[in-house]
């Protein structure tokens, strides 16, 4: 797997963050995107994700359903709510997998739905597609 500066668009690294309660997820997501040379942001639920981005522009959101204090559809309503957020590109990565979740996520605004367990190809093959990236990660 080669890296590609297919990441960057003007030198800037791409900002994604990952927002779930279960640090095991958050590590081997960020470790598997930063590996593709990605800026990493981790928020341990929806609250915290909600104050990061608001003083720190990301390029897309990749978020749990079941956090705490705020979960992974309220993060997605209030992003989509948001003036300077609502274009944000949010992919679901959840163990949710029952249509009803799904449904759910995309009426919340999500752009994606991805199931845990997860393939690392499948979430950088979205995170691709939706920073619309030339090539794809890691080729």
């Amino acid at each position: 797997m080669g890296y590609t500066d297919v990441q960057t668009i003007d030198g800037m690294k791409k900002v994604i963050l990952v927002a779930d309660d279960s640090s095991t997820a958050r590590k081997f997501v960020s470790f598997a995107l930063a590996l593709e040379h990605f800026q990493i942001l981790t928020a341990v639920d929806g609250m915290d994700a909600l104050e990061k981005i608001s003083w720190t522009p990301v390029d897309l959101a990749i978020v749990d359903l079941n956090m705490p204090n705020m979960d992974g559809f309220e993060l997605i309503r209030a992003i989509r709510g948001s003036e300077d957020l609502k274009e944000l590109p949010v992919i679901i990565l959840s163990s949710e997998t029952s249509p009803e979740s799904k449904k759910l996520g995309k009426e919340a605004g999500a752009n994606a739905y991805l199931e845990k367990p997860f393939n690392v190809d499948k979430i950088k093959y979205q995170v691709s597609k939706f920073l619309n990236l030339s090539h794809s990660v890691g080729e």
